[in-house]
C-alpha cells in the first residue's frame, strides 16, 4: 500500500535526533590543500550548507572557496655604469659601463669601459687640482666639475702646480722646456727648433733641463731607469713599443695619459693623448 510520507520541519527533526550518541545526522565534507612553500595560511576548505528537501532525505550544498596564488616579483638592478650622466652615480673602482667611458674621456683616457686603477689615479689627481677631496670615486661635486671640463675642452684646474714639491726641480724644467717648442715643425733627423725628429726632441728638451740623453729612442730607452705607469710622473720619458718589444717612438710624459712629442712628418710639435697602451716608462 502507498506510504504517505509527512513533511517534518527542519526544527522538529532536529528534536528527534538520539541525544545519547555522539554521531552527526549527515556527513561533512571538507576539502584539504597542501600549504605553499611561502607559508602563506591555509583557507578555509568549503562551507557546508545542508537542508532537508521537502519530501524527505538531506540534500548537501557545498561551496569551495577558491585558493590564492603567490606571485614572485623579479627585481632588475642596473649597475652604475650604465646610469644616465644627469643621475650623477657614484662610480668607483671595479664599474664598467658606458657612464664610466664618458668619465675616461673627461680625464682625457683611453676610454675602455672600465673603472680601474689609472682612472682611479687620474681622477684623484684631477679632483685635487680642481680644489676637490682626492677620493678616486664620482660624487657629486666631482660630477659638476666633470660636465664643465667636458663641456669646456679643459682638464687640471688652478691646484695644479708643476712645482719641485710634486715632481721634481728637474722634471718641472723639462716640461717648461717641452712647452716653449710648441709649434715645431717635424723634420727626420732633426735635433734642433729648426725641426725635429722624436728623439731629437726629447734629447734636446732634456738637454737643455740639465741631462744628455743618447741620439736615438731605442739608445735612449736602454740609458733610462724603467719604471711603472703607475710610479711616472711628468718630465719622464715614454717609449712606445712594437708587437716584438722593439722601441719605435720617445715622448715626453706630461701625466694624465698624455705626451709632448714630435710626432711624424706635417705634424709640428704637440701635446697629444698617449694612443696605445703598448707604452713602457722611463727616467734619468
Amino acid at each position: 500500500m502507498p506510504v504517505t510520507a509527512r513533511r517534518t520541519s527542519l526544527s522538529r527533526a532536529v528534536s528527534q535526533l538520539d541525544t545519547s550518541t555522539s554521531r552527526p545526522l549527515g556527513r561533512t565534507l571538507a576539502k584539504h590543500r597542501k600549504p605553499t612553500k611561502s607559508g602563506s595560511p591555509r583557507t578555509a576548505a568549503a562551507v557546508l550548507s545542508v537542508g532537508l528537501a521537502v519530501s524527505g532525505g538531506a540534500a548537501l550544498t557545498v561551496a569551495a572557496s577558491p585558493a590564492t596564488a603567490s606571485a614572485a616579483t623579479t627585481t632588475t638592478t642596473v649597475p652604475r655604469g650604465y646610469w644616465t650622466i644627469a643621475s650623477k652615480p657614484l662610480l668607483r673602482y671595479g664599474d664598467r659601463g658606458p657612464t664610466v667611458k664618458y668619465v675616461q674621456k673627461a680625464l682625457h683616457l683611453g676610454p675602455d669601459g672600465y673603472f680601474g686603477t689609472s682612472t682611479v689615479r687620474i681622477l684623484k689627481k684631477y679632483q685635487a687640482s680642481w680644489g676637490l677631496r682626492a677620493t678616486g670615486y664620482t660624487d657629486k661635486a666631482t660630477w659638476g666639475r666633470l660636465t664643465y671640463t667636458a663641456k669646456h675642452h679643459l682638464l687640471y684646474g688652478p691646484h695644479r702646480s708643476v712645482s719641485s714639491t710634486s715632481i721634481g726641480t728637474f722634471r718641472a724644467r723639462v716640461l717648461r722646456e717641452a712647452a716653449k717648442l710648441k709649434g715645431t715643425p717635424y723634420r727626420y733627423g732633426g735635433t734642433t727648433p729648426r725641426g725635429f725628429d722624436c728623439s731629437g726632441y726629447t734629447g734636446y728638451v732634456y738637454k737643455k733641463a740639465g741631462k744628455k740623453l743618447p741620439r736615438t729612442s731605442r739608445a735612449q730607452y736602454s740609458a733610462t731607469k724603467h719604471i711603472t705607469r703607475k710610479t711616472a710622473k711628468p718630465g719622464d720619458l715614454v717609449f712606445f713599443k712594437s708587437g716584438g718589444g722593439g722601441v719605435y717612438h720617445v715622448g715626453i710624459y706630461a701625466g694624465g695619459n698624455m705626451l709632448w712629442h714630435a710626432s711624424k712628418p706635417g705634424r709640428p710639435v704637440a701635446k697629444a693623448k698617449i694612443w696605445t697602451s703598448s707604452v713602457a716608462f722611463g727616467r734619468v
